[in-house]
C-alpha cells in the first residue's frame, strides 16, 4: 500500500508520468491567425491520447493598450505546424532537468497552422497601462479539464483585438495526456 498521500487533484497523474506544460517566455503573441505566435500545443494525428486541458497563465509584460486580453482557442491541424519555433521549455511535469520528457503533443511559441484558431474560452483582459504603473497583468485559471484536444487539433492562447508587442506575454499551458477511449 503507497503511503503517497494525494497533495491535489493533479498529483496521480504528475506521479504517472501524464501531466505536461509549455511554457512560452517573452514572446510577441498574435490575435487568432493562421501565422501564430503565443503558447501553441499541438497533438498530432495518430498520437493514441486526447489532451485534458488543465491549466493556463499569462503575463502581459509592456504596454499593450490595444490587446484587450488573453482568449484560449482551437482549430484542426492535420499536420505539424510549419515554420515552427518550440517552446522555451516543454515536457512533463515530473520534473528532471535540464531533460523534460517530452509527451506525445508538440508545444511551440511560434507555428504556421491551417486554420486560424476559434476563440473558446476568455482568459482574462488587460490593462492598457502595463509598464506605465509598474505594475504588470498576471492572469492565470483552471481549466478543470473542460476542453479536451483529440488527435490533429491545436489550441493556442492568443491576443483578443491585437497582437502583444514584441517580448510581450510570458505563458504556461498545462495538459494531461489520457488515452482516447479512456
Amino acid at each position: 500500500m503507497s503511503v503517497l498521500k494525494e497533495v491535489t487533484k493533479y498529483t496521480r497523474a504528475a506521479l504517472e508520468g501524464r501531466l505536461f506544460f509549455s511554457y512560452c517566455a517573452a514572446r510577441a503573441t498574435s490575435i487568432p491567425a493562421t501565422a501564430q505566435i503565443g503558447n501553441i500545443v499541438w497533438n498530432p494525428p495518430g498520437s493514441g491520447v486526447n489532451l485534458v486541458m488543465l491549466k493556463w497563465n499569462a503575463q502581459v509584460e509592456v504596454e499593450s493598450a490595444t490587446t484587450l486580453g488573453i482568449t484560449f482557442g482551437v482549430s484542426e491541424q492535420a499536420t505539424r505546424p510549419t515554420t515552427p519555433t518550440v517552446a522555451d521549455v516543454a515536457g512533463c511535469t515530473f520534473l528532471n532537468p535540464p531533460t523534460f520528457t517530452k509527451g506525445m503533443a508538440e508545444a511551440f511559441a511560434i507555428g504556421t497552422i491551417v486554420t486560424a484558431p476559434s476563440p473558446v474560452f476568455l482568459c482574462g483582459h488587460n490593462t492598457a497601462t502595463i509598464a506605465i504603473t509598474g505594475a504588470d497583468d498576471q492572469l492565470d485559471g483552471d481549466f478543470e479539464g473542460m476542453f479536451i484536444i483529440p488527435p490533429g487539433n491545436v489550441a493556442a492562447l492568443s491576443a483578443i483585438t491585437a497582437a502583444v508587442a514584441a517580448a510581450g506575454m510570458t505563458s504556461t499551458l498545462v495538459w494531461e495526456e489520457s488515452p482516447v477511449g479512456s
